[in-house]
């Protein structure tokens, strides 16, 4: 079996006993007696956790990040207090003890572990964030663990209208969590999800190329992989919702994604 991070092993003092689970599983529910016990610290936001003063994300989901002011001011994003305050009493409320589960890549490129999180009671946090309406679903460097339930979970919040959909419910020029293509304006740079028409597929030496009316999604040759691009052909004249890092560039907004469940169309939901 491949070794777990050594740092993290030695932190945490445990073995390499992870639980190999399918990719299309429907539930978050797992064997608590397979996760790696430990105590959390506190969350600095609603989708990161110390522990063992290590940063951990919780894989498959993205919070509202805090304003930042130290080297270049990131400008905060609605409810991200909120949610923080959420995740620490989630922790709170089960004494900071929790079960950590790795999946495919267990580092982000800032060197922060990537982690699902249960409780004792086998409890998903991520789910819990997710359907609280404090987080939205996120899908990166191929960890597809419990990423049905995880759109469930979020559905589950959308359907419901809870905090970041009545957020945007009654802030809909704020676009966040969700912005329609054709009102994008150059503050709207961040992680969200773009809702607009395709007007264009095609391919180039590099990308995958899906053009809705004023944004460009990208997707990198070395992701090629793991789309179908005949699939991506389909999506000519759909209305389509993406979600992912908004980017400005030369006055055109895009975003580049990895995976096909970036796309609502293609996410577990609808397969």
């Amino acid at each position: 079996m491949t070794k777990l991070i050594p740092a993290l092993i030695f932190l945490l003092g445990l073995t390499n006993s992870i639980a190999a689970f399918s990719a299309d599983e429907e539930t978050c529910q797992i064997d608590t007696n397979k996760l790696l016990w430990t105590k959390a610290e506190y969350a600095i936001t609603g989708d990161t956790i110390v522990i063992n003063n290590q940063r951990v994300r919780l894989a498959g989901i993205y919070a509202p990040q805090i304003e930042k002011k130290q080297k270049w001011h990131t400008p905060g994003e609605p409810l991200a207090k909120e949610s923080q305050t959420f995740l620490n009493k989630l922790l709170a409320n089960n004494d900071l003890e929790v079960g950590v589960e790795f999946d495919k890549t267990r580092l982000d490129n800032r060197n922060r572990q990537l982690a699902h999180l249960f409780f004792k009671d086998g409890t998903s946090i991520q789910q819990k964030m997710l359907e609280s309406g404090y987080a939205i679903g996120r899908t990166t460097y191929g960890n597809l663990k419990h990423a049905k339930c995880y759109y469930q979970a979020e559905q589950k919040a959308r359907d419901g209208g809870y905090q970041l959909w009545d957020f945007l419910a009654k802030n809909p020029d704020r676009h966040f969590p969700l912005a329609e293509s054709t009102t994008l304006t150059s503050e709207d740079e961040g992680y969200r999800i773009i809702r607009g028409k395709v007007v264009k597929v095609d391919k180039s030496s590099s990308n995958y190329i899906i053009n809705m009316d004023t944004t460009g999604i990208r997707v990198q040759k070395k992701y090629w992989d793991n789309f179908d691009y005949n699939k991506l052909e389909a999506l000519d004249g759909q209305t389509i919702e993406v979600r992912g890092y908004a980017y400005l560039y030369k006055g055109a907004m895009y975003m580049l994604i990895e995976n096909p469940y970036a796309i609502n169309l293609f996410n577990p939901l609808n397969q």
